[in-house]
């Protein structure tokens, strides 16, 4: 039973640090727009990236190339991106900074 409670604890820690991975996406300040929101602003350029397939699974390697994505956006000082695509195994966004 102790390697069981051992298992739950460290998925139980797992679980609590996952949201913490999320706040540096959020904390980009970025907005999700469609074409028409953007019309008016500033185009950065396109931002894309491919699924690293040596990630432990999908989802993170999803979760990953995403990330990479919006904070490359935020780096070239984008405050909107319009997403092209995002599966699996690529992602693009065309970035645009808005003037308030």
């Amino acid at each position: 039973m102790r390697t069981r409670e051992r298992l739950t604890f460290l998925l139980f820690i797992i679980a609590l640090l996952l949201p913490a991975g999320c706040a540096a996406v959020r904390g980009t300040g970025l907005v999700d727009s469609s074409p028409a929101m953007v019309a008016e602003c500033r185009f950065l350029g396109m931002v894309t990236e491919t699924a690293d397939a040596g990630q432990v699974s999908v989802f993170w390697a999803r979760r990953s190339m995403l990330r990479a994505v919006t904070n490359r956006a935020a780096q070239l000082g984008a405050t909107h991106l319009v997403w092209l695509h995002r599966t699996d195994n690529s992602a693009a966004a065309q970035a645009y900074h808005c003037s308030p």
